[in-house]
């Protein structure tokens, strides 16, 4: 929370945290991690978002962006639901093309490109088409809450960035105490990305992770050691491995609906105690994405698609 309470320190003084015109059109300097000093000099109106979790972001506050980039919808998986059919008139941006030109044809007045400050030169080029924010916060995913805060702070309407926030904590704690059950009990977030290869976490303090621990989750002490013996957030275990996977609750995608398949077909995914008990939220990779780049309406979506393995885990 440092970048949003600095932003909310340094602009104590202007004027700009009221809902007024006056307030609206003051301008707001946002000094960020890169060492990067912006200025938004009003609030914007026609915003690029070239990341999922800020165009969901938007889209909470009912900006609409001009255009956006979203790596699901471009890896062919389709338009995350959780957008439901807002986006129908942005415009979708593709970065393996020439990015710089298709933001500049839309004439923004923001744009938000996490990831995108080690594009040479292009990164560049976009600062000066308009405002641009690249990461806020020094973590691999930058806080859901921190974006929604920090969205406020620029269309001067922190009132509603703290309604929006309070909204989602509220459907994590609802579902909490639907499962209270779950409170102390272990869990393994994983993804297969190859034949016999697995992404699985290990950081607490990831995005996903955070969101496991509200529910009153812990990653298991077998995980957290790999992790620190690698010094990675996120471990990679063979399906020869699949022992260390063992927790009350597995929730795992796979690359492909094929790769699932071949995975739950193995006889380490079989033997485990999640799978045994039903414990076991298969999802997809649109679905995984809900939880590995959390925003504030790919939360209740996620967390609604592991009800059954949630109650499983709860009962247990």
């Amino acid at each position: 929370m440092s970048v949003v309470v600095a932003l909310a320190v340094a602009l104590a003084g202007t004027g700009c945290s009221t809902a007024d015109d006056t307030a609206a059109a003051a301008p707001v300097q946002i000094n960020l991690p890169d060492g990067r000093q912006i200025t938004v000099p009003k609030a914007p109106r026609r915003v690029v978002t070239l990341g999922g979790q800020w165009t969901d972001v938007a889209l909470s506050f009912g900006l609409t962006p001009v255009g956006y980039y979203d790596g699901l919808e471009q890896q062919g998986t389709g338009t995350p639901p959780w957008y439901g059919d807002k986006l129908k008139k942005s415009v979708p941006v593709d970065p393996s093309g020439d990015l710089v030109a298709s933001v500049a044809k839309l004439k923004p007045d923001l744009i938000l490109a996490p990831g995108f400050a080690s594009m040479a030169g292009g990164f560049d080029a976009l600062t000066k088409l308009a405002p641009t924010i690249d990461k806020i916060s020094g973590q691999q995913v930058d806080p859901w809450q921190d974006m929604v805060a920090l969205m406020g702070t620029i269309l001067h309407r922190p009132d509603e960035a703290t309604r929006i926030t309070a909204g989602v904590d509220r459907t994590i704690t609802d579902v909490a105490r639907r499962f209270p059950g779950l409170r102390g009990k272990t869990y393994t977030f994983a993804f297969a990305y190859g034949s016999d290869q697995m992404s699985v976490l290990a950081d607490p303090s990831d995005g996903a992770g955070k969101l496991f621990g509200q529910l009153g989750l812990r990653i298991s002490k077998q995980l957290t050691h790999e992790a620190a013996e690698s010094g990675q957030p996120r471990v990679q275990v063979s399906t020869e491995n699949f022992s260390l996977l063992d927790s009350d609750l597995l929730v795992l995608a796979a690359q492909t609906p094929q790769l699932q398949k071949r995975v739950e077909g193995l006889g380490g995914f079989r033997g485990l105690g999640s799978v045994r008990r039903g414990a076991v939220a298969m999802l997809n990779t649109v679905q995984i994405t809900g939880l590995n780049e959390p925003s504030p309406n790919s939360i209740p979506y996620a967390f609604g698609q592991m009800t059954s393995a949630l109650a499983a885990v709860s009962r247990g």
